[in-house]
């Protein structure tokens, strides 16, 4: 039997809101549904997918906007330490689930878990290969995370 852990237990809590349903009950479900089925020679660096859940399992943060600026910005979100391509409005429902981890031996380790599809690394990401920096441009164009006034400023200074 796959056993999974949260990484850094307070980076789900940045999307926990989001969900609808528990991401401790999703994860338990992505092992049964799909984790326990990937054979373990295929068990070795990053997973990076998205998945569909039976229902809607929260609101996805992630929306498509025009690319010539006018209805996003860049700033910073809470606690985070490099800036981001934002938008104020309301999130979607959706069934979709991104999961973001590692395998060490036997245990599924969890980066991030979020509603919603799959998104490239942000382009301010330290992490970000640069082979991988023309495509996360490309997305990054058009698509940008909602947030509420009061969940972002211009400098991660001044956000608690």
């Amino acid at each position: 039997m796959i056993r999974w852990r949260w990484n850094d237990p307070d980076h789900i809590d940045a999307h926990r809101a989001d969900f609808s349903v528990s991401p401790e009950r999703v994860m338990e479900w992505l092992v049964e549904e799909h984790l326990s089925r990937i054979e373990p020679p295929r068990r070795e660096g990053w997973l990076h997918r998205s998945y569909e859940y039976p229902e809607v399992l929260g609101r996805s943060g992630l929306r498509e906007v025009p690319p010539d600026g006018s209805a996003s910005f860049w700033g910073y979100r809470k606690k985070r330490t490099i800036p981001s391509h934002l938008c104020e409005g309301e999130k979607s429902l959706t069934r979709h689930i991104c999961l973001w981890g590692w395998w060490e031996e036997k245990d599924f380790v969890v980066h991030t878990l979020y509603p919603g599809e799959r998104a490239p690394r942000e382009i301010h990401d330290p992490d970000l290969k640069l082979q991988d920096l023309p495509d996360a441009i490309a997305f990054w164009r058009i698509h940008a995370i909602v947030v509420e006034k009061g969940d972002w400023s211009e400098s991660h200074h001044r956000v608690p």
